[in-house]
């Protein structure tokens, strides 16, 4: 299999998409296109491409108004405008929109070729500055800022946890650091040299959930042309942050429960179990234990992820941080 970048092109002329489809397939590249701009958003929701290839004159919808949904369904995409119908204005445009590149036809070949080389290279470079970051993070306990009784507390919490090797539950107001908890957790803990992989439960509708966690195979679904591997397996080794993990639909929960019980993921549409080895850190700003007796929360499941639970205090209870946390964020925004 190829280690380049998946291609999408996205062309209302069938001998564009085919000849281009060729002409990158040969360079390595995966290639998948499209004549229609509304397939190719079904596909760009569940694939997230590294690159699309977008004509702006289409038979179902304008170009511009597919780079805007591009952007907003998969922001790290980048998208390489091609027209016969080049202005100013709209070159203007579809850089406003975060265009990476805008070309007019017809094609320049080897001009096109090191577009997508570099917008490859541009996706490359800043997947290894996230790593740095997260590299730079380990072993720290990253932006949590605080020396009040409540935060020491916490600290100590945070070191004794990252050495047990056990699912997490975080309870705490929106914006008092549950993610940043779950950092410093899995960066001080043995799986420090895994993957740290976080995902929101509440910003998906149950399919994508489904998608996006457990993967599927080719052919599963209408516009899955190739084998994704979900969030579960990708962070086999390391550790699994669910954000807002009360949004999740009672379905849903049953499907998680399988996997913390059996270790086990099944892709949409497969038949073999993947084994799993990883840890999962949960967090809500909900309390679950009254979600449970309204019926909302799985019992069988609070109980699987609160094996270790952690309750992040709001500042406002812990007031004496205040001065710090000004210092820190002035720090941090004058450095840019």
């Amino acid at each position: 299999m190829s280690n380049k970048a998946e291609v999408v092109i996205i062309d209302g002329e069938k001998i564009v998409c085919n000849r281009l489809k060729r002409i990158f397939s040969k360079e390595g590249y995966e290639v998948v296109a499209f004549l229609r701009g509304q397939e190719a958003l079904k596909y760009i929701t569940f694939n997230h491409p590294a690159i699309v290839l977008l004509d702006l004159k289409l038979p179902d919808i304008d170009g511009l108004e597919i780079l805007e949904k591009i952007k907003s369904i998969s922001p790290e995409t980048e998208v390489i405008i091609m027209t016969g119908y080049a202005s100013i204005e709209t070159a203007v445009e579809a850089i406003k929109k975060a265009a990476f590149h805008y070309l007019t036809k017809p094609l320049k070949l080897e001009e096109l070729k090191l577009l997508v080389k570099k917008a490859e290279e541009k996706i490359s470079l800043q997947e290894e500055n996230r790593r740095l970051k997260e590299a730079i993070a380990r072993y720290t306990f990253v932006d949590l800022v605080g020396k009040s009784l409540k935060m020491q507390k916490i600290y100590k919490l945070i070191m004794k946890v990252s050495q047990v090797d056990c699912n997490v539950l975080i309870q705490g107001e929106s914006g008092t650091g549950k993610e940043l908890v779950a950092r410093a957790i899995h960066y001080n803990s043995p799986r420090k040299n895994g993957p740290f992989v976080p995902f929101n439960c509440g910003a998906f509708t149950e399919e994508l959930i489904a998608s996006e966690l457990f993967g599927y195979e080719k052919g599963a679904f209408t516009g899955t042309y190739r084998t994704k591997i979900g969030l579960l397996e990708a962070a086999n080794g390391g550790t699994v942050f669910l954000d807002e993990v009360s949004e999740m639909s009672l379905p849903m929960q049953v499907k998680l429960l399988r996997v913390i019980q059996e270790k086990k993921v099944l892709r949409v549409g497969g038949i073999n179990p993947i084994n799993l080895d990883i840890r999962i850190i949960a967090a809500t700003n909900k309390n679950l234990r009254k979600l449970i007796s309204k019926g909302e929360f799985r019992e069988d499941l609070f109980y699987r992820l609160n094996v270790v639970f952690i309750n992040l205090p709001p500042l406002r209870e812990r007031k004496e941080d205040i001065p710090l946390l000004i210092q820190h964020f002035l720090n941090k925004y004058n450095a840019i």
